[in-house]
């Protein structure tokens, strides 16, 4: 998972670094220049050996104007002794001293201003360089942005997502750099920015530490409903949580509450024989929340920690499944209600998530099927589109398969150190 993502980021990266290795070649310094500014500690302010040779390459442009042209034209009447002056030699056809267009002494300036203005062109480029940092230029820092929003878009993390991801990285880019470690510099700033935007939603609830607590203070059953589209892989979830609990000491009893999918009860059945676990289930039509309701007195009765409650596949736009959800809420009043997405739908399921926040309040999403999903933009985005934390994924089909959400997990998978 997350390997398309994965390698968009980095080739970005690499691409940013190769062209700043570019630039910086393209003026390499004087021999005598290097050697000064290599002796030079690096720090922030400028180094001496810059500061001088400026220095003396002005005050030569100085004294350059003050100097005379051509000896005949600074000397006095009767200074010198004619044999001492030596009279500028003339080419057929150049003007003479004193008549229109000089151009020889005034080209002649022109070059030597113009070769200062390059040195210390070259001499200013530098500066960054032997100080131990650089700065980004504006158009480099809007060239590496925008790679890497094209990235995050290609990688099916939303258009939102993406432009707040990349609003923070430029200003991260802002700061200088150490000119030795371009790369490793731009890897962590890329970090702390996904870091940014994956910690928008806050902290999502762990499922296994929420019901300890619970269950310490004597709050039993604790109830948790799942809700999600058909498909989805919602009652296999369900599995994998009661497979977790039950290996944790904790009890648990399973509510088949989704009685208008074909075979939806024969599944959980399934499931709940092979984790061990007992099954509320009634026929198909059958009231959901009414099944909901007699998983949960059957745990009271029996003294049993947990229910996890299955429901009905919705799409967002079924207005009537939907307020059948809010009646199951009603009823069952559960500790926690859980929002089951595959990852592989990609923007599709921000949509369907903000539409079920519209009938009830969802604690966190659980993602599944990460391990068919090359992209891994879904991950990125959907905490930071609808402000629900994702709190677990779904890595594949066994029982084990369930891996706590952290940004820091999702960063590292990401993008590595």
């Amino acid at each position: 998972m997350f390997e398309g993502i994965k390698k968009k980021l980095s080739d970005a990266i690499k691409q940013a670094v190769k062209r700043e290795k570019e630039e910086a070649q393209e003026a390499p310094p004087e021999p005598e220049q290097a050697q000064e500014l290599i002796q030079v500690p690096e720090k922030e302010t400028e180094p001496e050996s810059v500061q001088e040779a400026v220095q003396e390459e002005a005050q030569e442009e100085a004294q350059a104007e003050t100097e005379p042209q051509s000896p005949s034209a600074t000397v006095e009447s009767g200074a010198y002794k004619a044999e001492e002056v030596q009279q500028p030699i003339i080419t057929e056809g150049a003007n003479k001293p004193g008549e229109e267009g000089e151009a020889p002494a005034h080209k002649d300036t022109e070059e030597r201003e113009e070769h200062q203005d390059v040195k210390i062109s070259k001499i200013t480029k530098l500066k960054g360089v032997f100080s131990g940092t650089v700065r980004l230029s504006d158009s480099d820092i809007d060239r590496f942005s925008d790679a890497m929003m094209t990235s995050l878009l290609q990688s099916d993390v939303s258009f939102s997502t993406a432009t707040a991801f990349t609003d923070d990285l430029k200003e991260k880019l802002k700061e200088r750099i150490p000119s030795k470690n371009i790369e490793s510099e731009l890897i962590r700033k890329v970090r702390a920015s996904l870091m940014d935007v994956l910690s928008s939603a806050g902290e999502g609830v762990d499922i296994f530490a929420f019901i300890n607590g619970k269950i310490s203070a004597g709050e039993k059953p604790v109830k948790i409903l799942f809700l999600g589209p058909n498909g989805t892989g919602k009652t296999t979830t369900i599995g994998k949580v009661a497979y977790a609990l039950k290996k944790k000491g904790v009890s648990v009893v399973l509510s088949a509450s989704d009685t208008f999918r074909a075979a939806a009860i024969e599944q959980t059945e399934y499931h709940a024989a092979k984790i061990g676990v007992p099954v509320i289930k009634s026929k198909y039509g059958a009231d959901p929340a009414s099944v909901a309701y007699d998983a949960i007195n059957y745990a009271g009765a029996h003294d049993i920690g947990v229910v996890l409650i299955d429901s009905a596949g919705r799409q967002e736009t079924n207005k009537n499944l939907l307020a059948e959800i809010s009646k199951m809420v009603r009823v069952a009043k559960p500790d926690l209600t859980i929002y089951v997405g595959e990852s592989t739908s990609g923007n599709a399921i921000e949509n369907q998530v903000l539409e079920f926040t519209k009938n009830v309040k969802i604690d966190g999403i659980i993602l599944t099927k990460m391990d068919c999903d090359a992209k891994g933009g879904a991950a990125i985005s959907i905490a930071h589109t609808t402000g629900v934390p994702v709190i677990y994924l779904g890595t594949g089909e066994a029982y084990d398969a369930l891996v706590r959400y952290t940004p820091q997990y999702v960063v590292d998978s990401v993008l590595p150190e």
